[in-house]
């Protein structure tokens, strides 16, 4: 009974009540910001202008507003003071569970994994929740997006990009199929009191998951000529969701962490012609030539955390984003946290800026890096014309621990800034507050349009 009555509350509390955003209805300027563009080389517009229509940016630059063509803006159009505000592309996190898992303790609720070893059939959007409750949570700290991966086995499955606002999955889908994820197999012993295995058994074990992934691919590379040569040949959806990632249409996400990892998963992709991208990479920088030599992107998962060995310096995690850029990586900064704290990713940018990474480079990474390896480079990731009208307002610098996204757009729609936590805050703030009111936060934007309750957004300092 106690079980049951868990499952179902978790249910209940796992249901977001926020309704997802009306399609953009009139153009929208947002004026006298400044706008990080996140465009590579770009400079920051100091007092910029930005117009949006039809949920694309079509208009961006610095002065008095005015349309592509020169003129004034539409006079239909809804006009945003945003002195004092920084404006930059929506945050994507990468590398993410969110939306598959909700209570780790309810196993209903977990939908990370999947039976088996071998599963790249299995696509992460299908099993998104739409009306998850860390979906609000994780807006609050300006993440639009998420490249959401699946876990478990050898290969995990597909990942997939979502829009962080919907009634369905479908909805929220902008790339189902972004990349498939493949766990590689330790090439170290690990120390002793991580394990009781010794170091040959260890070996053993690695020489056995190698010879399974080498076994699984050779039979999708040869399922692969055999449907080239037959169309009639029965369908392995398995190896189906392969063939594009065989010849390096789409790319594999490689989770390595260990420069010997790393070395190995590379060379071995590279010699099947595959398109590897790193996740995890806290020994990247040992093989920063190969990386470089091979064009091989590392997704960096999590710089707020402990050195990974006690020899390492104390922050050789806060400087890995840093150090790989030196040498020429592209790199991506996702969490490498639970999903529920997905909201602190511009915190991990924060702190690789605080140790050595420029700081346009920092808002890049999560931005336009990730929206350029799962293929949505062209639509997410950067300000600039043409481009999708998913946006943050913010009331102070981006990238420092104070500021608070204060209005957001994704796709032109506004997205109600609140989560569970926001409104029990307000409610307690009118129980507790002066006269049984309660103080309002103030941000430098007026607030949108009261198409929802709105309560008032807490500072940085209190959850998200």
């Amino acid at each position: 009974m106690t079980n049951l009555l868990s499952i179902v509350m978790s249910g209940i509390f796992a249901q977001s009540t926020l309704v997802p955003a009306p399609s953009q209805t009139a153009p929208i300027v947002i004026e006298h910001a400044t706008i990080h563009t996140a465009v590579r080389g770009a400079p920051v517009l100091q007092d910029g202008f930005i117009i949006l229509d039809g949920g694309k940016i079509v208009a961006l630059g610095e002065g008095e507003a005015r349309a592509a063509g020169g003129g004034p803006p539409p006079l239909n159009a809804q006009r945003i003071d945003a002195k004092g505000t920084h404006l930059t592309p929506g945050f994507i996190s990468t590398a993410t569970t969110l939306g598959l898992i909700e209570t780790g303790a309810v196993r209903a609720t977990d939908d990370r994994t999947e039976h088996g070893a071998f599963h790249p059939e299995v696509s992460a959007w299908v099993a998104i929740n739409p009306d998850s409750d860390l979906i609000p949570v994780a807006r609050l700290g300006g993440v639009l997006l998420a490249l959401v991966f699946p876990q478990g086995g050898s290969v995990s499955g597909e990942a997939s990009l979502i829009r962080l606002s919907g009634w369905t999955t479908e909805e929220l889908a902008v790339v189902p199929d972004a990349g498939t994820i493949i766990r590689w197999p330790a090439t170290e012993p690990a120390p002793r009191w991580y394990t009781t295995k010794n170091a040959a058994e260890q070996e053993k074990e690695r020489r056995l998951a190698m010879q399974a992934i080498d076994k699984f691919f050779d039979e999708a590379k040869e399922y692969s000529r055999a449907r080239k040569a037959d169309q009639l040949l029965p369908l392995d959806l398995r190896f189906e969701r392969l063939l594009d990632v065989l010849d390096g249409t789409r790319p594999l996400f490689i989770e390595a962490a260990s420069a010997g990892q790393i070395e190995s998963a590379i060379l071995w992709a590279v010699d099947r012609a595959m398109r590897p991208i790193i996740v995890g990479g806290q020994g990247a920088p040992a093989v920063s030539d190969l990386l470089v030599a091979q064009n091989v992107p590392v997704i960096v998962s999590g710089v707020l955390r402990l050195p990974r060995f006690a020899h390492d310096e104390y922050d050789a995690a806060y400087t890995l984003p840093a150090r790989l850029a030196a040498k020429g990586v592209e790199v991506a900064i996702a969490t490498g946290d639970e999903s529920s704290n997905d909201r602190n990713l511009v915190h991990h940018a924060a702190m690789a800026v605080a140790y050595g990474l420029p700081r346009e480079e920092a808002l890049g990474a999560i931005t336009r890096v990730p929206a350029e390896l799962c293929g949505a480079g062209g639509q997410y990731g950067v300000v600039a014309i043409g481009k999708s009208a998913t946006i943050l307002l913010h009331d102070g610098d981006p990238l420092e621990v104070k500021t608070s996204v204060r209005r957001a757009w994704l796709d032109g729609r506004e997205i109600e800034l609140a989560s569970h936590q926001t409104q029990l805050k307000s409610k307690y703030e009118k129980k507790y507050g002066p006269q049984g009111g309660g103080a309002t936060t103030g941000g430098a934007v007026p607030a949108g349009p009261p198409a929802q309750s709105k309560p008032s957004h807490p500072p940085a300092s209190t959850s998200r």
